[in-house]
């Protein structure tokens, strides 16, 4: 499916900012103002609870660290891949413009160093002001709730100290020429915090996903099977989705998919 091919989609409320408790409420007054007495009615969607996560911290660390100064949007391109050849020749590592395990390793360490030494306040503050999340995945999610629309929670693990998770909630319906009075759409829920954060909330965004409905999880990275969030998240996934597109290392990547598929991993075919 094609952006073009997609019907356009109205903005029933615009990302708000709520407590993590307040999302399930905050969601079920949006569907109580639009009943169809002013204006078309609106309900939301029930079909599948579709999970994203985008785990890889490389480009926020890269913009800390002064490499990249580009929007922190999880998309891999040419000005990601510079920043990457620019840190991997400054730390004497193979120039690839690809992010393996060695060169986070590295940045994650240069950015602890860097921490320790208070040289990160001006840095960490553009980053929380350049954080859009999921603008990486953004055309794919809307292309989803176009065709079938649905409750999209997003996980962005962000850097920084542990401050809890916070929460927004939007929901947007595509609008087909042949039924304009009654829109189905689709619910965004989305929540950032560290990986710690997430983690220890995992119960809470478990609670989220619609019960009884089909749950698919994007894990938007690698596979890394002894990841604890990937863990928790898959086991109560009923389909995992991966893209292979993004590959550091293919064969090793592969072989790994190939041990979740064995060890029974509800992997789209």
């Amino acid at each position: 499916m094609t952006i073009a091919n997609s019907p356009p989609l109205v903005s029933l409320q615009a990302p708000k900012d709520v407590s993590i408790e307040e999302v399930e409420s905050q969601l079920q007054s949006i569907w109580r103002s639009y009943t169809g007495e002013e204006g078309p009615a609106a309900t939301r969607a029930t079909t599948f609870s579709f999970v994203v996560c985008e785990p890889d911290d490389t480009q926020p660390l890269l913009a800390a660290l002064g490499y990249y100064t580009g929007p922190i949007d999880g998309i891999a391109g040419p000005r990601t891949a510079a920043a990457i050849k620019a840190a991997q020749k400054a730390y004497g590592l193979e120039i690839t413009g690809k992010a393996d395990s060695q060169l986070r390793d590295r940045l994650h360490q240069v950015f602890g160093e860097a921490k320790e030494r208070g040289q990160l306040k001006t840095a960490e503050t553009v980053l929380v002001e350049q954080y859009f999340p999921d603008i990486g995945g953004a055309h794919i999610a809307d292309a989803i709730a176009a065709s079938n629309p649905c409750r999209i929670i997003t996980l962005c693990p962000t850097l920084g100290e542990d401050e809890g998770v916070s929460a927004q909630v939007s929901a947007y319906c595509p609008i087909h020429k042949q039924n304009q009075n009654t829109l189905v759409c689709c619910e965004y829920i989305t929540l950032q915090g560290t990986a710690i954060a997430l983690e220890r909330n995992i119960g809470v965004i478990s609670a989220l996903v619609v019960s009884d409905l089909p749950q698919y999880l994007w894990w938007k990275a690698t596979p890394e099977p002894d990841h604890s969030l990937f863990q928790r998240l898959a086991s109560t996934s009923d389909v995992i989705i991966f893209d292979s597109s993004i590959f550091v290392e293919p064969e090793t990547n592969l072989r790994q998919l190939s041990e979740l598929i064995d060890k029974t991993c509800p992997l789209p075919t």
